[in-house]
């Protein structure tokens, strides 16, 4: 049987416009919610590590990852997508065109392989978190994946848009996310993002995310996966 290799949503689409969701207060809120959940995973002296990110997009995470001292490779199955990520000149990454079903690279050529909200929108989950683990550097090399919470309100809200890319997008819960992971080593999972949908209290939301997340509940937005090999 031959599988389907394209992607659920096509982004080139939407390329030039990705990054203005970054550039609103709610957008800029979720995405500092993101990359404070996504550190209490990085390890605490990344210097001259390398890490692959799948889905890299315009390379909206590369300037956090390479700040955080790593050496960053992002691939993207969109070429337009990728002039994005080039375009933007960051220090310590590279970017081409690849498919996460078929990654270009060696067995564990990286320390750490991470996919950004990049599972729902591939075709074949299953082979694409086969390949991050096959490149990933054995052992104490470790995956690091963020989703969005299928559990959370927000991200259901937004599926309901017929002519959005999330209409076609596969949202995990923490639950399915341990299912996938847990075949391939320890996981470690953290729910986040529990911002108020009211634009007035945004900027409660880095308090209402604490309490969220020492309380463990399950419906934050955003959902952190490490797994450690």
């Amino acid at each position: 049987m031959v599988q389907e290799r394209q992607p659920k949503f096509d982004f080139d689409l939407i390329a030039d416009i990705y990054d203005l969701w970054y550039e609103s207060a709610e957008g800029a809120m979720y995405d500092r919610m993101e990359k404070k959940a996504v550190s209490r995973f990085l390890p605490r002296n990344a210097q001259g590590m390398k890490l692959l990110e799948i889905g890299c997009g315009t390379g909206h995470w590369r300037r956090f990852f390479s700040e955080n001292g790593f050496e960053v490779r992002g691939v993207d199955i969109s070429e337009h997508m990728i002039e994005r990520a080039r375009s933007k000149n960051v220090a310590n990454a590279l970017f081409q065109i690849a498919d996460g079903q078929s990654l270009p690279f060696g067995d564990g050529s990286f320390d750490v392989v991470a996919a950004i909200a990049t599972l729902e929108f591939v075709a074949n989950t299953e082979t694409v978190v086969q390949e991050m683990a096959r490149c990933t550097r054995k052992p104490r090399g470790r995956l690091l994946i963020g989703t969005l919470n299928s559990l959370a309100r927000f991200n259901r809200e937004r599926q309901q848009d017929l002519e959005s890319l999330y209409a076609k997008a596969r949202l995990f819960s923490p639950k399915r996310m341990k299912q996938l992971l847990d075949p391939y080593g320890q996981t470690n999972i953290i729910t986040a993002a529990f911002i108020p949908r009211r634009r007035s209290l945004l900027p409660l939301s880095p308090l209402i995310d604490i309490i969220g997340r020492l309380l463990r509940l399950p419906y934050g937005a955003f959902v952190v996966t490490e797994v450690r090999l």
